[in-house]
């Protein structure tokens, strides 16, 4: 029996519960997952962690290159064009075009996308949080300019010194500036 699929189902139990249920002797099972973490043992019960508690950081590096030069407009209208309408479903589109032109267009209108950068990222962040955007849109905002970002990136059109990631929702009220993780 998989100790550890079993435990991640109880979450909390006691070294006579989990033998009863698997029927056989856990210990050596339960010290390995004591080692790698997914177990605590507290007040006498063993309880299974999801994941560990991820550190908040933010890195910026600004690299000299010599790339394309491509206006934000024409940037959304190429990405639309030549990657969501291959790749997505109508209604995808639709809502993608949307976040597009009226949340990401009005703030970066006057900058060409190899121009962004990390501070323009979260400069952008405060700008969505002003305008009282839901924390699922704003993530999905994020989300969205991250991918077109690195869909120019991997085309080689512009280069890398603006990469981001954008970290899934865990409390669906928060969001906040903490959750978009700046790579080197």
């Amino acid at each position: 029996m998989n100790i550890e699929k079993l435990a991640r189902h109880l979450k909390e139990f006691t070294l006579d519960e989990i033998e009863m249920i698997a029927e056989c002797g856990c210990k050596t099972e339960l010290k390995r997952l004591l080692n790698e973490d997914k177990l605590v043992f507290e007040q006498g019960l063993y309880k299974y962690q999801e994941e560990k508690p991820k550190q908040k950081f933010i890195i910026c590096t600004k690299q000299t290159t010599n790339y394309q030069i491509i206006t934000i407009d024409a940037a959304i209208d190429y990405f639309l064009e030549n990657y969501v309408k291959n790749n997505c479903k109508l209604n995808t589109y639709r809502r993608y075009r949307g976040i597009l032109k009226h949340h990401i267009f009005p703030f970066f209108k006057n900058k060409n996308l190899n121009d962004i950068t990390c501070v323009d990222i979260q400069e952008f962040y405060y700008f969505c949080k002003g305008r009282n955007l839901p924390p699922k849109v704003l993530k999905n905002t994020l989300a969205l300019l991250n991918q077109m970002i690195k869909y120019f990136q991997n085309l080689g059109i512009i280069d890398r010194t603006c990469n981001f990631q954008v970290r899934r929702l865990s409390d669906k009220t928060n969001f906040t500036v903490d959750r978009i993780i700046f790579e080197v």
